[in-house]
Formats: C-alpha cells, sequence, structure tokens
C-alpha cells in the first residue's frame, strides 16, 4: 500500500523524474519506474511495445497493405461477419459503460475533479474501475475491424482520415491510462465514449440490414451532434483539472492528453462532416440539374 501511495504522491506532484531526461527512451525508462504495479499482470500491460506494433500493423494494412492485395479481387461478401461484430461491439460498449457508471461516476465519484483511488484490494471500488478501463483498452484494437472489414468489402470511400488516425491512436492513449491511471477523473471519457459507441454500433447493425430500414432511421443526425457533444463534454471536462480550476490531485498531464486528443478529434470529425456533406448536397444538385 506505501507503495502505490508514493507512486500516486509522485504522479500528482509531477516529480516524474529526478532529472532532466537525456532522451525520450530514459524518460520513459524512468517514467515506467512509477507506473501503477497493480496491473502488472494483466494482459499487454508488461510493456508498451505490442500496442505499438499493433497500431502500425494497422496503419500498415490499411494504408498500404490492404488497398494492394485487394486491388484486383472480388470484395469479401461478409455482411453476417460485420453484424455479428456490431452486436458484439454494441452489447460490450454498453457492459462497459455500466461499469464505468457503477464503479464510480454514478455512485461515489466527484462529477467536478475526480482524484484517483489508489486501494489494492481486488474488490475495490478502484480496482473494479481499473479492470473495466483494462477491458476498455482491449476494445480499441478489435475496432481496427471496422477498417478492416472497409477494406476487405472494397468500401475504400468509407475509410476516412478520421477514422484510421482514431483508430491508430486510441490504443496508445488508452494503454497509458490503464498503466498509470487506471481510474479517476479521466475514465469520464472513456464511460461517455462508450455510451456513444452503443448508439453509434447499433445504428451500424440497423443501417446494414437493407434500404427498408431508412425510414426508421431519422435519428443519424442526432447521432452525429452527440459525438460532438462528447468531444466537447470530454474537453470540458479535462480543461477544469488542466487550468487548475479546482484542485483533487489528479495530475493535470493526463488531463491535458485527453484534451489534446479531443480537439484533434473534433477537428478532424467537423471536417469530415463536411466534406461529407457538401459531397451530398453536390450530388443532390445534379440529380436536380438532370430532371
Amino acid at each position: 500500500m506505501a507503495d502505490i501511495d508514493q507512486m500516486a504522491s509522485e504522479l500528482i506532484t509531477s516529480n516524474v523524474t529526478s532529472h532532466t531526461p537525456k532522451n525520450l527512451v530514459e524518460f520513459y525508462n524512468e517514467l515506467w519506474n512509477i507506473r501503477d504495479r497493480r496491473v502488472d499482470d494483466w494482459f499487454l500491460m508488461s510493456s508498451i511495445w505490442p500496442t505499438v506494433a499493433l497500431c502500425v500493423s494497422y496503419l500498415y494494412f490499411v494504408v498500404f497493405l490492404g488497398p494492394r492485395l485487394m486491388k484486383n479481387r472480388e470484395p469479401f461478401k461478409i455482411l453476417p461477419l460485420i453484424q455479428l461484430y456490431n452486436v458484439f461491439v454494441t452489447l460490450l460498449s454498453a457492459y462497459m459503460f455500466y461499469e464505468i457508471s457503477m464503479s464510480g461516476w454514478f455512485t461515489h465519484y466527484s462529477w467536478v475533479c475526480q482524484e484517483v483511488e489508489t486501494d489494492p484490494d481486488p474488490k475495490s471500488p478502484g480496482m473494479r474501475m481499473a479492470a473495466v478501463i483494462h477491458i476498455y483498452f482491449l476494445s480499441k484494437p478489435l475496432e481496427f475491424l471496422d477498417t478492416i472489414f472497409f477494406v476487405a468489402t472494397k468500401k475504400f470511400r468509407n475509410v476516412s482520415k478520421l477514422q484510421v488516425i482514431h483508430h491508430a491512436i486510441m490504443p496508445f492513449f488508452t494503454f497509458l491510462l490503464v498503466r498509470w491511471l487506471p481510474n479517476g477523473h479521466a475514465t469520464f471519457g472513456c464511460g461517455l465514449n462508450s455510451l456513444v459507441h452503443v448508439v453509434m454500433y447499433g445504428y451500424y447493425f440497423l443501417a446494414a440490414l437493407g434500404p427498408h430500414m431508412r425510414p426508421y432511421l431519422w435519428w443519424k443526425k442526432y447521432l452525429t451532434m452527440f459525438q460532438l457533444i462528447q468531444f466537447v463534454a470530454i474537453f470540458v471536462k479535462s480543461l477544469v483539472v488542466v487550468l487548475g480550476i479546482v484542485d483533487c490531485a489528479y495530475p493535470w498531464q493526463m488531463s491535458s492528453v485527453w484534451l489534446l486528443l479531443v480537439s484533434l478529434f473534433f477537428y478532424l470529425f467537423a471536417e469530415f462532416y463536411v466534406q461529407e456533406y457538401n459531397a451530398v448536397k453536390a450530388k443532390k444538385s445534379t440529380l436536380e440539374k438532370s430532371q
């Protein structure tokens, strides 16, 4: 318990290193010394390199290898597999939202600012939150399938810059979260993102059932609004800690990373939305002129 309290104290006071590191590797090695040792034995937590390898492999496949392999091939007919995936991710996201809510945010967490809980008891709320954030981390490489399915079915237009960058970054960020601060303030974003995914993958499932479902999918625009609200909410939540508006002893560094990420995602999403809107508007205009 004393070691965990010391680790939390070092993170909170930003004493990550005892001197100025000479390079990034030295900085990471010293940062590793103050990791949360409660998760040392958990899957993929012993080193950052497997996660880095997964992200690099994903980028290589969806940007270079996949399109090259599919260039002279017929699209794979894998709709049942895609639908099974959509249902699984919807249910998994619902489970993660429930666990994140009940292990903290809907029970005893402060909605203004929540410090890290250092209790090592596996049955404690802090470790319950850590366990579901670990599952959240593991779900991020699973979501690579979003893009891989587009490549396999030759829907290359759907492989957007937003999607590729988002999927490539999130496993790396969530590794950092589980490895150093597996509960507390930053888990708000994980919970909200899980709720968004319940709605989003549910929509994907219904939309893939066929054109007859279109009249029932009028709420698509509200899904877009929900996604944007998500980014703004996480931004504001992180800003509270970064600016020191309140002091709950939560490390501002992690909130800064969240803040930068959601700013990037908001920009990419807005850019994607404008491009899609302009494309639809141009198509509609062309059809009207041809009639």
